[in-house]
């Protein structure tokens, strides 16, 4: 498998994972909030009054790699942008690094079907792996705001928005992962709209080389369900299933009696997974109508998944 260039990124370089889709335009925005700054008050406050509850050793195991890394990524309040091109089998493509550094209050907007193209490959879906050169330092390890993934055709547009982190993921010797679960309450399947769901098996690590292999229920209004395997999905790779594919033709007929609507439940032992829920038109050239990320709080879910 062919992997990443050496040092792709840094431990505290935030990062995100997202896909392209051949045939849409696909575009990243992000706007630089005007008050970034990459060290704050609130972030040095929180260094001194984390250090004052423990002892010597603890104070120092926590603080050294702190400081080293807010060392290394400097105090300068502009962002540089690298984006790592992968197939959807998480099998390695190209780099590109955008050519300017960016300052609070500037916006940064990619092309990904003309930078694909100058960058002579070939028309596919892909992962990207969008890195930036520093975040908040705070808790979070984050980007000071969301990025903004469009995806446009000649008549829709479907849009999400999505944070980048640079916290361990699915990286074993730094943080065990207990397994992932995600509930989907919007599906459908009808003449007209299938739902369809993409996980996304990421890591910290650039030589992560796990397979996930997530199993989904389908949960009808009156608790009756259908349970299938997913499919497994490379490490760094994605996978893209509709509730057709999932559980077969006959999740028409299984949910017709409900407006063809239902919630999903897809699970995965031991690794955490990135999730998208996409809607797409049920003909032959299944059209993206709508992608989401971030789903509602589970407890609001409880009702349904009691029956």
């Amino acid at each position: 498998m062919s992997r990443f260039p050496s040092s792709p990124w840094r431990p505290y370089e935030p990062r995100f994972i997202f896909p392209t889709f051949s045939g849409l335009e696909c575009r990243m925005g992000f706007s630089i909030p005007a008050w970034y700054r990459p060290v704050d008050i609130k972030y040095l406050r929180s260094l001194v009054a984390g250090s004052l509850r423990k002892n010597f050793l603890e104070t120092v195991k926590d603080l050294v790699p702190e400081l080293g890394s807010l060392a290394m990524s400097g105090l300068s309040k502009n962002l540089r942008f690298r984006l790592h091109i992968l197939s959807r089998d998480g099998e390695y493509r190209a780099s590109y690094e955008l050519p300017l550094s960016y300052k609070p209050g500037a916006s940064v907007d990619v092309d990904f079907t003309k930078l694909l193209k100058d960058l002579k490959l070939p028309v596919e879906d892909y992962l990207v792996v969008a890195v930036m050169s520093r975040g908040r330092m705070d808790g979070y390890r984050s980007s000071p705001a969301s990025f903004s993934m469009t995806y446009i055709d000649q008549d829709n547009v479907a849009i999400y928005r999505t944070g980048a982190f640079a916290r361990p993921l699915n990286e074993g010797r730094l943080k065990a992962h207990v397994g992932f679960t995600g509930i989907n309450p919007k599906i459908i399947a009808t003449r007209d709209v299938v739902s369809s769901l993409m996980l996304i098996n990421h890591s910290s690590d650039p030589e992560y080389a796990v397979t996930a292999h997530p199993a989904s229920i389908l949960i009808r209004e009156d608790g009756e369900q259908l349970e299938r395997e997913f499919g497994e999905i490379p490490a760094l790779g994605a996978r893209e299933m509709s509730v057709v594919d999932i559980f077969g033709s006959r999740v028409f007929d299984f949910l017709k009696p409900f407006g063809g609507r239902a919630t999903t439940v897809t699970t995965c032992q031991g690794v955490t997974l990135g999730s998208l829920h996409l809607q797409r038109s049920n003909d032959n050239h299944r059209t993206l109508l709508g992608i989401e990320h971030s789903r509602p709080a589970h407890m609001n879910l409880a009702g349904i998944l009691q029956h």
